[in-house]
């Protein structure tokens, strides 16, 4: 008992920044959200932002931001774990949160 298998939790800080960035270039550039990880991915603070994420994982960081660079990781990394990011991002904001400020109210004269 007290043996927790299987890979380590991301912490929200982290999935919610990646998540909240996709959506943000999606919207801007008109892109799809694959496109938007990709210029995410060519970010100055991204190596930072995936050394926050890589930090529970077995191995250093930097070996995990190194093989990063490559388009089949990005891609893999993507299907794995940011489709999974952006649908709760976008839960989150629905239920709560960010998701109340979008309904305008009405104003009184």
């Amino acid at each position: 008992m007290g043996i927790r298998r299987g890979q380590p939790k991301t912490s929200l800080f982290v999935r919610y920044n990646i998540a909240y960035k996709v959506i943000q270039y999606e919207k801007a550039w008109k892109i799809t959200p694959y496109k938007a990880w990709l210029l995410l991915t060519k970010k100055n603070g991204f190596e930072d932002l995936m050394r926050e994420h890589f930090k529970n994982k077995s191995g250093s960081a930097d070996w995990w931001i190194k093989n990063m660079k490559s388009p089949t990781t990005k891609k893999n990394f993507y299907k794995n774990h940011l489709m999974k990011f952006r649908k709760e991002l976008i839960d989150y904001r629905l239920t709560q949160g960010l998701g109340s400020l979008k309904k305008p109210t009405k104003k009184t004269k």
